[in-house]
């Protein structure tokens, strides 16, 4: 005979080991966002060393020099420098493929004779703005590109991932070709051709350039 008040066992209404399901769940979860925070502020950090690498670019492309296309160049060496440091490689120059990843050339403008300048970048620029010249690179963390459990993919697209650039804008020094064309030749004849005697006296020097400390400007 069936004891009275014995109750019987029901599978659907067991909730022994669901609170072991509730930790399990719970801890996938905090592991997931621990990790999209590291992520996060590990970029933030990185994105300040792409900034300091711009700003060097900047500074090489900035100085004085014979010619705008050497001054282009030295940017150019400087970048390929730093990326190629020890230190810097493994994150921003793995050719395996590493968390961050860097333009490999590095976009300059100096304006000057060329012409060239960062304000058909859709900025509101006017003729009398100073031109927004300097260095720019593409700064991609791959590192943000997570699949995280329970949460889903942070990208639609793995390959593009995110993307951001990076600037530095310096104004560049005039060169010794340009002091020579645009300065030293225009005020020169424009001192000869004060009075005529200015000009019997200033033949004979018309063509020579002196620099000076100033570069001639």
């Amino acid at each position: 005979m069936k004891r009275q008040g014995q109750r019987t066992f029901n599978p659907l209404r067991n909730s022994c080991g669901f609170l072991t399901a509730e930790f399990i769940f719970s801890i996938v979860l905090a592991a997931g966002m621990c990790i999209v925070l590291f992520s996060l502020n590990f970029t933030l950090s990185m994105a300040e060393v792409a900034q300091y690498i711009a700003f060097s670019t900047a500074r090489a492309h900035a100085a004085a020099h014979v010619d705008q296309d050497k001054q282009e160049q030295l940017a150019k060496d400087k970048y390929k420098e730093l990326l190629n440091n020890p230190v810097l490689k493994p994150l921003f120059n793995n050719p395996d493929g590493g968390w961050f990843k860097l333009s490999a050339e590095p976009d300059i403008r100096g304006g000057g004779q060329k012409g060239n300048s960062f304000d058909d970048y859709g900025s509101s620029s006017t003729p009398d703005r100073v031109p927004q010249v300097g260095v720019r690179f593409d700064f991609q963390p791959r590192i943000l590109n997570l699949k995280v459990p329970f949460l889903g993919a942070t990208t639609e697209d793995p390959d593009a991932g995110f993307s951001a650039r990076i600037s530095g804008l310096l104004i560049r020094e005039p060169t010794a070709t340009e002091c020579m064309e645009l300065q030293v030749r225009r005020r020169y004849d424009a001192i000869i051709q004060l009075d005529s005697r200015y000009g019997i006296l200033g033949a004979s020097g018309k063509n020579k350039y002196v620099p000076l400390e100033d570069n001639g400007c």
